[in-house]
């Protein structure tokens, strides 16, 4: 990932938010039998948003598997393989969010919702970082993704303007948070929206790190 790395592991790919919450029942079963609410594909109701669910989770899960590849062989052609996987996961990105908005966990589910964040942290566009942050923050608002998803996506997008990070959630390569705004109070921020404490979470980090290189000299 790069210097987009995520709050819990220096090269984790999925924030965590809690299990995947599927449409609600009674929506879900409203959607697939009168078709109130089309799919992306243009397809009736629920099935519609599952089949867009399972290309987000087949998209970041390529991406995954690339970047694990990457960083056992590193080299240039290896680093061109991923950068071109998230190009193309970024332009579908864009795609899916200008026909059909934000993919609200509420729509497609936890997992999917959480997979298309991912694919939005890893893309180089930031135009599309600022257009879909306020989109999951409209959606956290109402209810339709965890919170945790619009910290993520506000400290890529302060990040990337050379602002201060309000969550401290974006990492360098090195294993350090960049800037945090208003240190004193990011603890009571960041346990607010269920994220560890810095001190904690660096722990973490510094652990798996270190079962990192003991696996890699075993």
């Amino acid at each position: 990932m790069g210097d987009a790395r995520v709050a819990y592991g220096p090269n984790a790919d999925v924030p965590r938010g809690g299990a995947e919450r599927d449409v609600p029942g009674e929506r879900r079963e409203q959607e697939a039998t009168s078709g109130e609410a089309d799919g992306p594909d243009g397809s009736d109701g629920y099935d519609g948003w599952r089949g867009l669910a399972r290309e987000l989770v087949d998209r970041i899960a390529r991406d995954g598997r690339l970047t694990t590849q990457a960083q056992r062989l590193p080299g240039a052609q290896m680093r061109r393989r991923v950068a071109r996987c998230r190009a193309i996961n970024a332009a579908a990105l864009h795609e899916i969010v200008e026909e059909s908005g934000w993919p609200t966990a509420e729509l497609v589910g936890e997992e999917a919702s959480t997979a298309a964040l991912m694919i939005l942290l890893h893309a180089d566009d930031l135009a599309l970082k600022l257009s879909c942050r306020d989109l999951i923050t409209d959606a956290v608002e109402r209810g339709q993704c965890p919170p945790i998803h619009a910290a993520y996506a506000t400290d890529h997008c302060a990040v990337e303007l050379g602002r201060p990070q309000p969550y401290g959630t974006r990492y360098t390569p090195l294993g350090r948070p960049y800037p945090v705004a208003d240190p004193e109070g990011v603890d009571a921020r960041r346990v607010a929206i269920g994220l560890r404490t810095m001190a904690a979470e660096q722990q973490a980090l510094a652990e798996i790190q270190l079962r990192r290189l003991s696996r890699a000299s075993a």
